[in-house]
């Protein structure tokens, strides 16, 4: 008897889970515009072993983009924003030039040229002693940033949390409201996500919710780590929320803006949230919107979404706006390729199609986890490859004591057949690394120039 796709999905999820190093898990369905599966896994809380499920709130991180741009999109509607107005009508905004300004739009879409000036950052790491405690000190801080313009507006991609902070304050500016009080009243409400957050307070009092680890640097234990978060992370990042509010969000966004009867925005301004403006680098997307990343061709749909992470916790929220069909993932902590490889394999497999096609990165992390390890030669030298945070491959080699490690990435050449190079500083400089599999014993060897290493862990 052939599966069902949700327990296609179920069998899929334990065991990417186990693959992948991801404590707790938990996942939203929305197929035909309604709430048709909402399950937890694993642990929220790892010291009590509490379980995750779908009303356990989350740190949504970066998902928290779209609820910003949509706020944006409200006051717009209402007039009292104007997308291509420069960002300088509405706050005391300094960077660009007066004959090219960055207006809202590039904001929204990141194309105003500016790279990240980690300003959000600041706001969150007491110990930067960067004054980052108001608005105003906000604003100061990016406006000295005069030469850090690399483009004109328009031009390039570049994903920035500054920015839409901006654009939080733009939103406090001519709405006359706190930030996470226009978008509860606004947004949160009438989508009847009631649990939803920016107030650590409101978190920390809730029995339902996440604790924070990090995976360790040996990527063999979970490290407990204080959650964090500040009013200025609020539109950029800030939001917490569970799967079970983010399908009512999903249902109301894709039910042209309207949920129970409640209307929030036009379907006018839903195109434009999810018309493509400009394209970024692909571990982005094929395309970005307004808060959101845009794919044309997802098996011949259009699939719209947002991915977020803050280490300890973040997810991934995908739609077909086409098919009413949608799935919402959130876990702790975040590896850089799951959320979004997960949900597109489920999506994939409810369109009945092949999650492999849909996700090739979960292959290419299989191979990948065959090679992390300890090798030795037969002699002395040693050899560990790792994985980095941020999903670099490092090697580091010992000779022997009397020399320091050698440390040096691993670019992948040709992941199937395990070839690499080691670059050198010298342009044209490189040397390869071939790693074998033996078909009799499952054991790998690596050769790198005059070196064989055979693993040993």
């Amino acid at each position: 008897m052939s599966k069902s796709p949700i327990e296609m999905v179920e069998n899929m999820i334990g065991g990417l889970m186990r693959q992948l190093k991801i404590p707790g898990l938990s996942i939203g369905i929305v197929i035909n515009g309604k709430p048709t599966y909402a399950q937890g896994f694993g642990a929220r809380n790892l010291e009590n072993n509490l379980p995750m499920t779908h009303d356990t709130l989350f740190g949504i991180a970066s998902m928290s983009k779209s609820f910003c741009a949509l706020a944006i999109l409200q006051l717009q509607e209402q007039g009292k924003i104007e997308l291509d107005a420069p960002v300088s009508n509405y706050i005391d905004f300094k960077l660009g030039n007066k004959d090219n300004p960055i207006k809202v739009h590039h904001l929204l879409c990141h194309s105003s040229g500016l790279p990240e000036l980690d300003a959000t950052h600041a706001a969150n790491d007491k110990n930067s002693f960067i004054p980052m405690s108001s608005n105003k000190d906000f604003l100061l801080f990016i406006n000295r940033a005069t030469s850090e313009q690399y483009d004109a507006p328009g031009n390039v991609f570049m994903y920035n949390n500054d920015m839409y902070t901006c654009l939080g304050l733009i939103v406090e500016k001519v709405s006359n409201m706190k930030y996470e009080d226009y978008i509860r009243e606004n947004i949160l409400k009438p989508f009847e996500m009631k649990r939803s957050t920016y107030l650590k307070e409101n978190f920390m009092n809730n029995d339902n919710v996440i604790s924070g680890y990090f995976l360790s640097k040996d990527g063999k234990s979970m490290d407990k780590h204080e959650l964090k978060t500040d009013p200025l992370d609020y539109a950029c990042g800030g939001l917490y929320s569970s799967v079970r509010e983010l399908q009512n969000y999903m249902i109301g966004l894709m039910n042209e803006g309207t949920f129970n009867n409640n209307q929030i925005i036009q379907k006018s301004s839903l195109n434009k949230m999810w018309t493509s403006y400009i394209t970024p680098p692909e571990r982005y997307g094929k395309g970005y919107g307004y808060g959101f990343s845009v794919n044309n061709d997802f098996f011949g749909y259009t699939l719209v979404g947002h991915g977020g992470s803050i280490a300890t916790s973040g997810g991934y929220f995908a739609m077909i706006p086409e098919k009413k069909m949608g799935v919402v993932i959130g876990q702790i902590p975040i590896p850089s390729v799951a959320p979004k490889a997960i949900v597109n394999g489920i999506l994939a497999t409810l369109l009945g199609k092949d999650e492999n096609e849909a996700i090739p990165i979960l292959n290419a992390h299989k191979k990948l986890q065959l090679i992390l390890g300890k090798y030795k030669t037969y002699g002395s030298a040693q050899m560990e490859i790792s994985l980095q945070e941020g999903g670099f491959l490092q090697s580091t080699i010992v000779f022997s004591d009397q020399y320091p490690p050698m440390i040096f990435p691993l670019v992948v050449e040709d992941l199937e057949n395990l070839k690499f190079s080691i670059p050198f500083s010298l342009p044209g400089m490189k040397m390869t690394a071939q790693g074998t599999i033996d078909e009799k014993t499952g054991k790998i060897h690596f050769q790198a120039d005059r070196y064989f290493f055979h693993k040993i862990s």
